[in-house]
């Protein structure tokens, strides 16, 4: 006997598809739009690349976003061995641990870890989640009864890093060993433009937490590795870290999301981790 759909039914049905609806002209115009505030900053490319690397960076956002709302509950643990080094995977802008599906896998397949995911709120400033960070890192410490840490982080979660740890060089204790930041705008975004977030005026270029980190002497090994073609971080230098006594790493092409399930960058991720 068929069922009829009751106006309830039909209300939830509407609101679902609205929902994925706006999911996907956001995800759309962000790709674009981004895409396009990166052509005066990267360098020119044959458009078939452009246009790979535009549906690939689609294709991340559609299969990370939906998952967003539920990686604020799951996800503080995301496997790894159990008598390694403790990663700390430390989250971007309007993100949270869920971008971070793809290298957490292939951190667990090299026999690193165990691997943790900070989630911290991204629209406070960058010195509270510093202190967020610096709490959630003595926590998995304890709990693991590790001395340091490992911290692999993404776009603005790098920066919350390089805070903690340069609040941790005042204080003289330090839980950190190694730092990995991908596509982290350690010069400061190009976009003028509003960001939303307390914190996001930290972001741009010249900002004087910016300025400070640029005098901050790197007391850890840190590796930066960003792209040539990041649609978000442009141009290319604003990620290195080479003069500050850090190690940088170039990825051809990779988009802002898309460079976290990037092989290339994976592979770096895990072999600096791997080093004694």
């Amino acid at each position: 006997m068929a069922h009829d759909v009751s106006q309830t039914e039909w209300a939830a049905i509407m609101v679902l598809g609205a929902s994925v609806g706006a999911l996907g002209i956001g995800i759309v115009v962000y790709v674009f739009g981004s895409f396009l505030l990166m052509l005066g900053h990267a360098a020119p490319r044959p458009f078939g690349e452009s246009l790979r690397e535009l549906f690939r960076e689609i294709f991340f956002a559609s299969l990370t976003q939906p998952l967003l709302p539920l990686y604020y509950f799951v996800g503080r643990r995301m496997g790894g061995r159990k008598d390694g080094t403790p990663i700390v995977l430390v989250h971007g802008y309007m993100q949270n641990r869920v971008g971070f599906l793809g290298l957490a896998r292939v951190l667990r397949k090299r026999g690193l870890g165990p691997i943790y995911a900070i989630n911290y709120p991204w629209f406070a400033s960058l010195s509270k989640n510093a202190a967020r960070l610096e709490r959630f890192v003595a926590r998995v410490c304890q709990e693991t009864g590790a001395k340091a840490v490992d911290l692999v982080c993404h776009s603005m979660g790098g920066l919350v890093a390089m805070e903690m740890m340069r609040n941790e060089a005042k204080s003289g204790s330090f839980e950190v060993r190694r730092v990995v930041t991908i596509a982290t705008p350690h010069a400061g975004v190009a976009w003028r433009g509003p960001l939303i977030g307390v914190g996001a005026g930290a972001l741009k270029r010249g900002s004087k937490l910016l300025e400070a980190h640029a005098g901050y002497k790197l007391l850890v090994p840190v590796l930066s590795i960003y792209s040539t073609h990041d649609n978000v971080v442009h141009p290319k230098e604003t990620s290195s870290l080479v003069e500050r006594g850090g190690r940088d790493f170039e990825v051809a092409g990779a988009s802002h999301l898309a460079i976290l399930f990037s092989p290339i960058a994976a592979d770096q991720v895990a072999s600096f981790l791997a080093e004694v």
